[in-house]
Formats: structure tokens, sequence, C-alpha cells
């Protein structure tokens, strides 16, 4: 079971390709060699990168959606748009598609700095500006304890019979 772990400042060239932190390809090591899956996130403005091994499961889920109940293919068609498979070149490198890059906001060549962060099984990608905004700026009025107590409850088993 893959724990990708930290937060890295990163560059993504003109061409969209993104150098890929080493640190998270040491973490990768046993899976890589599978590529990996770039796609947009469904709550966020950002990307997530994940193993294939892990968009294998995904696509297990998926598969368990009916081909016959229309939100069913409809949540399907809106969360596989722009799904790509990409894998590293030799230079350690992905190329991440330019629609995606949209999706992320970020618009090259100017705002080139992006951050990618460890989230356990995948991967998130941000334009810097945007995380600096969406998940660093409202830590001042986010209560966090309240939220984990929350999702502490969401996953705890219920004591009720």
């Amino acid at each position: 079971m893959l724990n990708l772990l930290g937060e890295y400042n990163c560059k993504i060239d003109a061409k969209g390709r993104l150098m890929f932190p080493a640190r998270l390809r040491k973490q990768l090591s046993s899976v890589l060699q599978h590529g990996l899956v770039v796609n947009r996130d469904i709550f966020e403005g950002c990307l997530v990168i994940y193993p294939q091994p892990e968009w294998d499961k995904v696509n297990r889920e998926m598969s368990r959606l009916s081909r016959y109940n229309k939100k069913h293919q409809l949540f399907q068609r809106k969360f596989m748009k722009g799904a790509t498979h990409v894998e590293l070149d030799g230079s350690g490198r992905i190329n991440v598609p330019a629609l995606l890059l949209e999706h992320a906001g970020i618009e090259l060549p100017n705002d080139n700095e992006i951050i990618v962060s460890g989230l356990g099984e995948k991967i998130e990608v941000w334009s810097k500006n945007r995380y600096d905004r969406n998940v660093l700026d409202d830590v001042e009025d986010f209560d966090f304890g309240s939220l984990a107590e929350e999702v502490r409850k969401d996953i705890e088993p219920s004591n009720e019979n």
C-alpha cells in the first residue's frame, strides 16, 4: 500500500513538462514502471496523479456504475474526461496535457510555479497561486479540529446495535 508524502515546489516548462520530484519517484519505485494517470480533481481546481495500480482500483469502482443509469453515466463521463496515462521520460519528467493544465489554472509560460503534494495513494498538482489561495489562506478562519472530529465519525464503526 502506498503512502505518498511530501510537498514540493516545482516548475513546469512551456511545453507542459513537469519535473517529477525525486523523493516522490523514490516512494513510487515499486509501481512506477506501470506508469501514472493524471486527471482532474472532482472537488478542487487541481490535478490528481494516480499510480497505475491505484487508477486500476478507481476504474474497478467506476465499472460498478450502471451503464443504464443516466446519473452514473454522467458521473463517469465527467470523471473520466481528460484522464491521461503518462510515463516519466528519461529526464524524470511527465508531460501534462494542456486541457488539464487549464483546469488547474496553470497558464503557461507565465504561471509555471506549481505545488506537488503526496496525499496517501495519490498526488495532487496545484498552481502555486491557487494552492496559496485555496489551501493555505483559509487556515486562520478554518476550524481543522472540528473537521477532524466530523471526519472521524464517518470512519469509525458505529456503536449502535
